[in-house]
């Protein structure tokens, strides 16, 4: 029997995958947005109305948290307009160990005290974030520089395919994951200057990696988001994103995809015009 799967930020980075991949097995998906096309329902945070609708009836959620302060109070307000649902959480490398006061634990905590079942999801950094204009394609691309105050500190990149890929698996089958919180990494950690020296080798040009003051990677943002992102990077420094987990071949059979393999497919993202 086919299961009726509400995907949040079906636009993202995850959410487009999550969706494809449920509509390739024959779930049938209510991909939600604020900016719906076709074959999209309409899931807004801030029109509680909206996600009321679209998540009523539903077997599973996943659910992407909004990046805003009162995440942990629209997770638990979704959850709880239809608590039997099971919802996969896509939640952050380290969680676990995070004070319970902290809004990442906030909004996992928020959803296991309503849901009847859930799985957390605890990936590192994306592949992604390298060919995302809002965060580092652009630099890397017109100035040559990756630049990330980690204090050296190495990262386990994940693509996002395999995170969508163990997303896909404990919704289909949440009595295998429920209860679970399954950290989600690539196959090695990779501090940014590996990550660098890999783009200059692949662009044959090349690009810095850069290691500003942490103080200056906040500049110009609002205190809530210079709090996440100082904590962020204090967590590359300590090590906190470097551990590496079993969990994409355990989960989906295959292993993670490499941090080479992503650049090979996605080149064209950092070639200058004249290139």
């Amino acid at each position: 029997m086919s299961r009726t799967v509400l995907v949040t930020g079906a636009r993202g980075k995850t959410g487009v995958e999550v969706t494809s991949r449920l509509r390739r097995l024959g779930a049938d998906v209510r991909a939600g947005s604020s900016r719906p096309a076709a074959g999209m329902v309409r899931f807004d945070w801030d029109d509680p109305a909206s996600w009321r609708d679209a998540v009523a009836g539903v077997d599973a959620v996943f659910l992407v948290r909004p990046d805003i302060p009162a995440a942990p109070e629209l997770a638990a307000g979704l959850v709880e307009a239809n608590p039997d649902a099971h919802v996969v959480l896509l939640s952050e490398q380290g969680a676990e160990a995070m004070a319970p006061e902290a809004w990442a634990r906030r909004v996992e905590d928020a959803v296991a005290a309503r849901a009847s079942s859930w799985t957390w999801l605890r990936p590192s950094w994306f592949h992604q974030v390298l060919t995302d204009p809002r965060f580092y394609r652009d630099a890397v691309r017109d100035d040559g520089v990756l630049s990330v105050p980690s204090g050296g500190g190495a990262i386990a990149w994940v693509d996002a395919r395999d995170i969508a890929d163990v997303a896909v698996a404990a919704l289909l089958a949440p009595d295998d994951h429920d209860g679970r919180a399954h950290t989600i990494t690539g196959p090695e950690a990779l501090t940014v200057t590996a990550v660098a020296a890999e783009l200059s080798a692949r662009l044959g040009r090349p690009v810095r990696a850069d290691d500003p003051p942490p103080e200056t990677a906040v500049q110009g943002v609002d205190p809530w988001t210079a709090d996440i992102l100082d904590d962020l990077h204090q967590r590359i420094r300590d090590g906190g994103f470097a551990d590496l987990s079993p969990a994409v071949k355990e989960i989906t059979g295959h292993a993670p995809i490499p941090m080479g393999d992503f650049m090979a497919a996605h080149l064209d993202h950092w070639k200058r015009a004249a290139e």
